[in-house]
């Protein structure tokens, strides 16, 4: 008996072992996702950017089915749980659209916001792909189009990501950003010029320079009370024609 016993309290302090170790593990992956993303998973940044974000996604979709012509090849960077393809396969179905993020968790939630809102096999269902926005997994002048929506300011490397977002478009195809960072070297951000940035410039409100700093938790939950009202920048790319 007092040997079960002891297998007893052995197993009991496994168990609390293991359970210290997968905790430890979702700490370190929360860690690692509010440096990616601000968020500690997801599904947190799916329900807070829903909330946040609703309107600008909206308009977003909207601007981009004005403005990008049916058929053209079209790609979104860090397009994170899928909000602004979802609203476009609905409203533009014949744009071909990608979707990217370096985040699988994303990825798997942006297909499933498809499968919601598109039945299978709908025209103008969008693909998406895991991929970190600093290598694009795919060949030069592959799109017509290149768009991206409040994710430029967690890149680690921005200019890295303005630069690829340059090669995969075809010449004279276009990258529009929306984000509350230039995705460009500012005077207050200085960086080698890389291939194929072409002629930029920006619409609207005054944004941050800079790489946003890592944020620790307390840091994002100031975010979010002021978040939503900070303002928002689009910012339009030509590549040179060949």
């Amino acid at each position: 008996m007092r040997g079960l016993a002891i297998a007893g309290v052995a197993g009991s302090a496994a168990l609390v072992g293991i359970g210290v170790m997968v905790g430890r593990d979702r700490l370190a992956a929360a860690q690692a996702n509010i440096r990616r993303y601000s968020m500690p998973g997801p599904r947190s940044y799916d329900l807070i950017a829903h909330w946040l974000f609703d309107d600008r996604y909206r308009a977003i979709a909207s601007a981009i089915a004005a403005e990008v012509p049916a058929g053209a090849k079209l790609l979104d960077v860090g397009c994170g749980p899928g909000e602004v393809l979802a609203r476009l396969a609905t409203i533009a179905p014949a744009i071909e659209a990608t979707g990217v993020d370096v985040d699988p968790a994303m990825i798997e939630r942006a297909q499933r916001r498809a499968d919601r809102a598109l039945a299978r096999g709908a025209t103008g269902r969008p693909a998406f792909v895991v991929a970190d926005a600093a290598s694009l997994p795919f060949a030069d002048a592959s799109f017509d189009v290149v768009v991206s929506s409040f994710s430029v300011h967690h890149w680690p490397d921005r200019h890295a990501g303005l630069a690829e977002a340059m090669r995969v478009l075809r010449p004279g195809g276009r990258a529009i950003i929306w984000d509350i960072a230039p995705p460009h070297p500012t005077e207050d951000d200085p960086a080698p010029s890389t291939h194929g940035h072409g002629r930029g410039h920006a619409q609207g409100d005054s944004a941050g320079h800079g790489a946003a700093p890592t944020p620790s938790l307390l840091a994002t939950l100031k975010m979010l009370v002021v978040f939503r009202r900070l303002p928002s920048q689009r910012y339009d790319f030509t590549k040179p024609e060949a």
